[in-house]
């Protein structure tokens, strides 16, 4: 699924995205800070934007995750950027891995202006 296609799907309703991050494995951790651009997302990790092209608050996670819904930013996401070092990343719109979203290729950014979508989950697939 490509991030037109999830964007599409945003737009008629579903609440969330999918992007992507790394082969790490187990529980994650998180990390939160302001940042202004795609290239802020360290090597390896996840990242999610509150506002539309990279701007304001960042989220940024590592491995598998069940639930996301303690991160404000992955509730209310506006711009997302999979910077894995070898993985894809399929997201859900439900915890517990629920709700496929769609799977978002290593490197792959989006959704785009405008779309504010939520991922309550996230999960490391196709490593390479």
């Amino acid at each position: 699924m490509t991030i037109k296609t999830t964007a599409k799907r945003i737009s008629v309703g579903v609440a969330a995205l999918a992007l992507a991050g790394t082969a790490f494995v187990g529980s994650a951790h998180a990390g939160n800070v302001s940042a202004k651009a795609s290239s802020d997302c360290p090597s390896g990790w996840f990242c999610v934007w509150a506002g539309d092209d990279y701007k304001g608050q960042m989220q940024k996670v590592e491995g598998n995750n069940a639930d996301l819904s303690r991160f404000t930013v992955f509730v209310h996401a506006r711009s997302g950027f999979n910077n894995g070092k070898s993985c894809d990343v399929n997201l859900y719109g439900g915890k517990n891995y629920t709700d496929f979203l769609g799977t978002m290729k290593r490197g792959d950014k989006g959704p785009g202006p405008g779309h504010e979508v939520k991922i309550l989950a996230n999960k490391w697939v196709n490593c390479r």
